[in-house]
């Protein structure tokens, strides 16, 4: 499995990206690929987000912030560099064809990365995404077409998440948003949490789907 960092940049500019790196994992020309990203501050929303009763658009545009619409599943979220943001392009077509138990393993894969650095994160049986302290966490949004993923995961490690107080995160009223940072009251090395994000979504895909990898780092 190949990781690609980006660094931090602007939501379009990595939608394309890893819409190609899609076509060419469709067409085998390129092996399973985990894309590490930070994006510059966006609203994106998902396939099923009425933007009308979920976002004070006026909000983000005075801040300057783009909302923009997504093929992804899910609703609506906010990134901001500061987020880690996931994008495995993999092909699940000899794996196992089941999205439920690919988001499961998403879940799971950055609850696990998040503990090691002393987050206590973890499911909810009621609700997707990764919670902390009964905050949300990390926020899930994937899509899949021809049994190859792309789109992701969002962890907030250092961002700042008042933004998020001018939405209804993933649709919901009622959900309230915290990151790494405010859960251990200090900052987290973005290079360290990457390298960690990374080795334990290589090891636990290769558990859950019974495969072996290389590691390529560009």
């Amino acid at each position: 499995m190949d990781i690609c960092d980006l660094g931090i940049v602007d939501y379009e500019d990595a939608l394309c990206f890893q819409t190609d790196l899609w076509r060419k994992r469709v067409e085998k020309k390129v092996p399973d690929t985990l894309i590490m990203v930070e994006h510059e501050p966006v609203v994106t929303l998902g396939r099923v987000a009425d933007e009308s009763s979920m976002i004070d658009r006026e909000l983000f545009e005075k801040k300057g912030i783009s909302v923009v619409s997504t093929g992804r599943g899910g609703n609506i979220t906010y990134h901001a560099p500061g987020q880690l943001v996931l994008y495995p392009i993999v092909d699940l077509a000899e794996k196992k064809r089941d999205i439920t138990f690919y988001i499961d393993f998403l879940e799971k894969t950055a609850a696990r990365a998040l503990n090691r650095f002393g987050v206590p994160a973890g499911r909810d049986e009621k609700r997707r995404g990764v919670w902390a302290g009964g905050r949300k966490i990390a926020f899930i949004g994937i899509a899949v077409k021809r049994w190859v993923t792309f789109h992701g995961v969002a962890v907030n490690i250092n961002n700042d998440t008042t933004p998020f107080s001018g939405m209804h995160p993933c649709g919901e009223s009622d959900i309230r948003v915290t990151s790494a940072k405010e859960v251990l009251g200090r900052e987290l090395d973005m290079s360290e949490v990457k390298r960690v994000f990374a080795e334990r979504f290589v090891e636990d895909f290769g558990r859950e789907y019974s495969s072996q990898f290389v590691v390529r780092s560009s």
